[in-house]
C-alpha cells in the first residue's frame, strides 16, 4: 500500500463533500429554516447532511480505492476523483429529493374536508309532521 497514495485520496474524500456542501450552505439553510420551526433545527440538518456526505464518500474510497505501491498516480487520482464525486452527487441528489418533497407538499393547498353524507344535509322533518 502507498502511504501517500492514500492520503492523497482521505483528502480528495473528504474536501470534495465538504466544498459542495459549503457552496449549497447559505441557500440551503434559507430553504431548511422555511421548513424547521425549532431554533437551530435547520443547521442540524446541513451539519448532519455535512457528515453523512463526508463519511459517505470516505468510506466509497476506502473500499473502492486503489492504493497499491506499484499504481500509477494518474490511475490513483482517476479513481479516487470518481469515487469523490460519486459520493457528492449521491449526497446532493439525496438532499435535493429530500428538500423537494417537502417544498412541494408546503405549495399543495390545504385538503378540503369532505361534504358530508346527503342524509345529513336534509332538513329533519319537523315534530309531528308526518301526522
Amino acid at each position: 500500500m502507498s502511504t501517500p497514495a492514500f492520503l492523497l485520496s482521505l483528502l480528495v474524500a473528504v474536501l470534495a463533500p465538504v466544498f459542495a456542501l459549503a457552496w449549497l450552505r447559505p441557500i440551503l439553510l434559507r430553504v431548511l429554516r422555511g421548513f424547521c420551526d425549532a431554533e437551530g433545527s435547520a443547521e442540524f440538518w446541513i451539519r448532519c447532511a455535512t457528515l453523512l456526505a463526508v463519511t459517505g464518500t470516505v468510506l466509497l474510497v476506502m473500499v473502492f480505492g486503489e492504493f497499491d505501491a506499484g499504481a500509477a498516480p494518474g490511475e490513483v487520482l482517476r479513481r479516487v476523483l470518481f469515487l469523490a464525486m460519486g459520493g457528492v452527487f449521491v449526497s446532493v441528489a439525496l438532499i435535493s429529493r429530500n428538500v423537494w418533497n417537502q417544498a412541494r407538499r408546503a405549495a399543495e393547498p390545504p385538503a378540503r374536508p369532505p361534504a358530508p353524507p346527503a342524509s345529513l344535509n336534509r332538513a329533519a322533518p319537523a315534530a309531528g309532521a308526518g301526522r
